[in-house]
């Protein structure tokens, strides 16, 4: 049996680890290996598969980049709602949403609230299997560097990251497919609710259809755990999602390399364009799958 081995995209987590450096905590964990899989051999290939999940994070940092106007607890799934999820499933989607709201208040300075997500998160652990990720030692980090933004943001990755791992370890692999997919689905829902308006040239716009192709590598993922009905219902939910974005306008452009500031840049690849109706499609169909994760039914 392969070893499920998952891979960030090398320009995210470069990113991301170059911005590590910078920061008063360090949240280095050896059991998560985020690697360019330009580097790995053959043989590796042969022992391990290589995936490419979705990183809430990297969605919550661009907006935040280019402003965060829109940014709200509002459509955060409530704490209280933790009681609603008895079974599997509805804590393993749930799980993925609820780490992805302490990632959002993480990144948005919502500090005091962070601190009741991370709870919550820590709560669901105990209930999957998985309260070695999230112990006492990572609680009090979290209350050390509330006001520390960027601190708190690479604990809350690292505990994302932590779980993943601890999942995978313990064969949990389609329990895993199902806190994959809930944390995608919550960014999702909570960028397109910091949209007030649709503007075609809006870079947050453009990130929102590029998720296509972030969709079709969670889907494929979810394809290979169809023997679990609870991952096949999920899978066929996202799929109705993914014929919306199967509408989306692709053209090619050619590679250019040019001259600028002394500095040469390399142009070309795929532009994906979303008209206003078919951003309201994605939205509304990401909302209802959204809101039916987290009723728990």
């Amino acid at each position: 049996m392969k070893k499920i081995f998952f891979v960030v995209n090398v320009i995210i987590a470069a990113g991301f680890i170059s911005s590590c450096n910078n920061r008063e905590e360090n949240t280095s964990n050896p059991d998560v290996a985020i690697v360019d899989s330009a580097t790995i051999s053959s043989k590796e290939s042969e022992q391990r598969e290589f995936i490419t999940i979705p990183y809430p994070d990297e969605m919550f940092s661009f907006i935040k980049q280019i402003g965060s106007d829109g940014k709200s607890t509002t459509h955060l799934n409530n704490v209280e709602n933790y009681k609603k999820y008895v079974d599997n499933k509805s804590r393993a989607l749930n799980f993925g949403i609820y780490a992805t709201d302490f990632l959002y208040c993480s990144t948005f300075d919502y500090n005091i609230e962070a601190l009741k997500y991370f709870a919550t998160v820590k709560k669901l652990g105990d209930d999957l299997g998985i309260s070695g990720v999230i112990n006492e030692s990572v609680a009090e980090r979290i209350k050390k560097n509330v006001g520390k933004s960027d601190s708190l943001t690479d604990i809350s990755n690292a505990v994302y990251f932590s779980a993943i791992s601890e999942l995978e370890k313990s064969d949990k692999a389609s329990t895993l497919a199902l806190v994959i997919a809930g944390g995608w689905i919550e960014s999702m829902n909570l960028v397109t609710n910091m949209l007030k308006t649709y503007k075609a040239d809006n870079p947050a716009i453009v990130r929102i259809a590029e998720q296509k192709y972030t969709l079709s590598n969670l889907i494929g993922y979810l394809e290979k755990y169809q023997g679990d009905p609870n991952v096949v219902e999920v899978m066929m939910q996202l799929k109705e999602l993914n014929e919306l974005y199967d509408g989306l306008k692709e053209e090619k452009i050619k590679s250019s390399l040019t001259t600028k500031n002394g500095k040469k840049i390399l142009t070309g690849g795929v532009n994906i364009s979303i008209t206003e109706d078919q951003y309201k499609a994605i939205c509304e169909k990401i909302k209802t799958i959204h809101d039916g994760f987290v009723s728990g039914k």
